[in-house]
């Protein structure tokens, strides 16, 4: 038993030599293969945009080291390799036929083993401090061009390695603004708010670029404000139906829609609907004008006026929401912007302006106000091309994003050609009307010059091409004729469906220009 624990005891030290020995060959290996790996990155980084370049360098790195790691498991020396070194330096294959009877417990057996030992401690410090090979001069000669080639390739980027650079800057600049909004989403406790935050992270997550997702902050700002208009609409409405109560002498009525008591408004307007023949005119104007009826109500229809009354009842509310959370997100999209200018990215118009700045595309529609004005018919944020002139006294209000030519009707008159967009309110010196709430019983359309007109369309599917360009000479202008809006809307809606035919417009978009045109229906109930 002595002699066989000696006999481990002298193995162990050399053995301990050899997986060292297979440590350092391996590590070279390591290195060859992560260089070579490296350097067909680098080449393909020059062909391709491959952004986080540095992450793929870390992974071959990892790769390579998880394949050494193997290697050295698999080739780990056990005692029969250091039985084999030792037997290279004691005669007569003393080491290896002691290793062959090492659990046999045999006279024979013991007396080989004791004799192995012997002349096993005489050459222990010959096999201990025998020359090891550690340089493999293959691998290594091998690895240094290659790792030359990787980080020179890396110091001096393509062009596309610039684009993949640039794509890092707006991965990460979305998914800054990603937690921004997620963060804000958390500590927000309006319900409307927090929706339209959590909706816009979803979308923006889905975006690859910061232009993208710019344009969908900017989209979703877009629809609140839509939402903004519709809520408002109902609150005008109301408005309206409280005014008609208060003058044909059912104040009760009114009152009780002011303090929201639905309850005794249901009652009252049951006892009322009845009753209307004992009613005078004015009176049983404005229940049909509520109710949309002269016949007496059933109980689903009242059902169904009532949860319309309650729904219009809380659009005050709900508009203070919607102009929160439209804050919300425009304070989101001028964090967005100032970060694309911080990191050499300009967006390509600003979609989103701070507070108190023109081009701000987060004005909440502001509550028409009627009376009498003298003004000129400003709008904020509108670029107007063109001349005209008015001097009358107009009354009317509106808001909303305005565009069109008009000319001044009232006592006085007017010319003038031009195209404006842009958010504003106010009664303006004349008939020409914006795309939101107000009045637009007329508007002005060019007069054709003398002539046949000659119409041709091109119904073909859009593709790819080379832009074209048409220049004719510069010809008279002529005012316009004033014709009621209702008669032209028609054409407008149109050609917007003619359009839209040619081209496909994605799905949210499309239901943001549905919603616009159903805002401007004059004749939309």
């Amino acid at each position: 038993m002595e002699n066989r624990n000696q006999y481990l005891r002298l193995l162990k030290p050399v053995k301990r030599q050899l997986l060292f020995q297979l440590i350092v060959k391996e590590f070279q290996v390591f290195l060859l293969s992560a260089a070579v790996l490296a350097f067909f990155l680098m080449m393909a980084a020059r062909f391709l945009v491959i952004p986080f370049l540095q992450n793929y360098l870390f992974l071959i790195l990892f790769l390579s080291a998880l394949y050494t790691a193997f290697r050295i498991l698999k080739k780990r020396p056990d005692l029969i390799q250091a039985a084999s070194l030792y037997n290279t330096f004691v005669a007569e294959d003393r080491v290896i036929t002691a290793h062959s009877f090492l659990h046999d417990d045999g006279i024979l057996a013991r007396l080989q083993l004791a004799d192995a030992v012997k002349h096993m401690k005489k050459v222990h410090h010959l096999v201990l401090g025998r020359k090891k090979t550690f340089i493999l001069p293959k691998p290594f000669l091998m690895f240094l061009p290659f790792l030359g080639l990787a980080v020179l390739l890396y110091m001096i980027p393509g062009e596309k390695m610039e684009l993949a650079l640039k794509q890092e800057k707006e991965i990460k600049i979305v998914e800054e603004a990603k937690e921004k909004l997620e963060k804000k989403a958390e500590k927000e406790k309006n319900p409307e708010v927090k929706k339209a935050l959590e909706e816009a992270q979803d979308k923006i997550a889905e975006k690859k670029s910061a232009e993208e997702a710019l344009k969908e902050l900017e989209k979703q700002t877009k629809s609140l404000e839509l939402k903004a208009i519709k809520e408002k609409e109902k609150s005008i409405a109301l408005e309206k139906v409280k005014n008609n109560l208060d003058k044909s002498g059912l104040e009760q009525l009114s009152r009780m829609l002011k303090e929201k008591d639905l309850v005794s408004f249901r009652e009252e307007l049951s006892r009322l609907d009845k009753q209307r023949k004992e009613l005078n005119k004015d009176q049983r104007n404005a229940l049909k004008e509520l109710t949309g009826s002269d016949a007496q109500l059933s109980k689903e229809e009242l059902s169904s006026l009532l949860d319309q009354l309650e729904k219009a009842s809380q659009s005050e509310e709900l508009l203070k929401q919607l102009a929160a959370a439209q804050e919300a997100l425009q304070s989101s999209g001028v964090s967005l912007q100032q970060q694309m200018a911080a990191n050499g990215m300009p967006p390509g118009q600003l979609a989103f302006s701070p507070p108190g700045k023109p081009g701000s595309s987060g004005n909440a529609s502001n509550t028409p106000q009627q009376g009498q004005q003298n003004n000129s018919n400003q709008q904020n944020n509108q670029n107007q091309a063109g001349n005209s002139s008015n001097s009358s006294n107009g009354s009317g209000s509106g808001s909303g994003n305005g565009s069109g030519n008009g000319t001044g009707s009232g006592n006085g008159s007017g010319s003038g050609t031009g195209a404006g967009s842009g958010n504003g309110s106010g009664g303006g010196l004349g008939g020409g009307a914006g795309l939101g709430q107000g009045s637009r019983d007329l508007l002005t359309i060019p007069s054709g010059m003398e002539g046949k007109t000659n119409i041709e369309n091109d119904s073909g599917s859009l593709g790819q091409g080379s832009p074209g360009e048409q220049l004719e000479g510069e010809g008279p202008v002529l005012k316009g004729n004033i014709r009621p809006y209702s008669e032209v809307f028609g054409n407008y809606e149109k050609a917007y469906r003619q359009s839209t035919d040619r081209y496909k417009l994605p799905a949210d978009l499309e239901e943001i220009v549905k919603n616009y045109f159903t805002s401007i229906d004059p004749d939309k109930e």
